[in-house]
């Protein structure tokens, strides 16, 4: 990844305002079903049985926006990812140099006041988020010459007891993209819905919850999204609905019959000039 500063802009001026609901429903299914709240792995009686219904399930929001909920992880879930770490730097150590670029991708990062609370300076955040980039970035940059370079950056007061995707939008309708090319938004605040990171299909847009470690795993899988690739079922995918830390750039080259339909690298490859 491109050394760059990330600039801090500046703490946002309007003080959010408490709710005690969901704020950006109703969304709609793929079925036409209708859903104030987004579905929670803590509503069904299993994981399994959530993603029965719901892992490769494509909501809509009311403006036209589609996108997938990215689940948080069951224990055993938790205590495998934390076995595979060590896989995630085998594999960034075995990237290349990334002197291929095609596309400078720009960011903006507007980041929430709980997650800049669990650091002791403005800079020990931009630290922290340019590891995270560089982790996501070093599949997109070796297969397809994509670098992802934390460009901008502001604070925001974040909406107590918003869904994930009403933090996503009060993110980008306060600090956009601010002249870059797509918006990284970091919050650590409260959703109770279970889910770890967003991002609109096909959109430069996305939002990246503070998770244990794995932000940088959770982002990639989310500018996967931005760049129209919808969850899969391959246990080597790194789009999968529910974290894999062991799937860290992997990008199936087949066209799933089940699940997303899609075959990934060939996705990637007519979308890597997208932003």
């Amino acid at each position: 990844m491109k050394l760059q500063l990330l600039a801090i802009l500046g703490l946002a001026t309007l003080a959010a305002t408490n709710v005690n609901s969901d704020t950006s429903g109703p969304y709609v299914d793929s079925h036409g079903g209708v859903w104030n709240a987004l579905p929670s792995p803590d509503d069904y009686p299993s994981y399994a049985a959530f993603d029965a219904l719901f892992a490769n399930e494509v909501f809509t929001t009311r403006d036209g926006f589609r996108f997938q909920i990215d689940r948080k992880l069951t224990p055993m879930e938790l205590a495998n990812n934390r076995a595979k770490q060590q896989l995630q730097q085998s594999f960034l150590n075995s990237q290349g140099s990334g002197n291929n670029v095609r596309a400078s991708v720009s960011t903006n990062n507007p980041v929430d006041e709980e997650f800049q609370a669990l650091f002791a300076s403005i800079n020990d955040v931009k630290a922290y988020i340019v590891g995270k980039v560089a982790i996501a970035d070093a599949s997109m940059k070796s297969q397809w010459g994509i670098d992802m370079v934390p460009t901008k950056g502001a604070l925001w007061d974040s909406s107590d007891s918003a869904d994930i995707i009403g933090l996503l939008d009060e993110a980008y309708r306060e600090h956009g993209l601010a002249g870059t090319d797509m918006m990284h938004a970091w919050s650590a605040d409260f959703t109770s819905r279970g889910a770890i990171g967003v991002a609109y299909i096909g959109l430069p847009r996305l939002l990246i919850k503070k998770y244990l470690s794995y932000e940088g795993n959770i982002l990639e899988h989310e500018i996967g999204h931005t760049y129209t690739l919808q969850h899969c079922c391959d246990g080597n995918c790194t789009m999968q609905p529910a974290l894999d830390t062991g799937a860290l750039g992997g990008f199936h080259n087949y066209t799933e019959s089940n699940c997303s339909h899609q075959n990934h690298t060939s996705v990637m490859n007519a979308q890597k000039n997208r932003y």
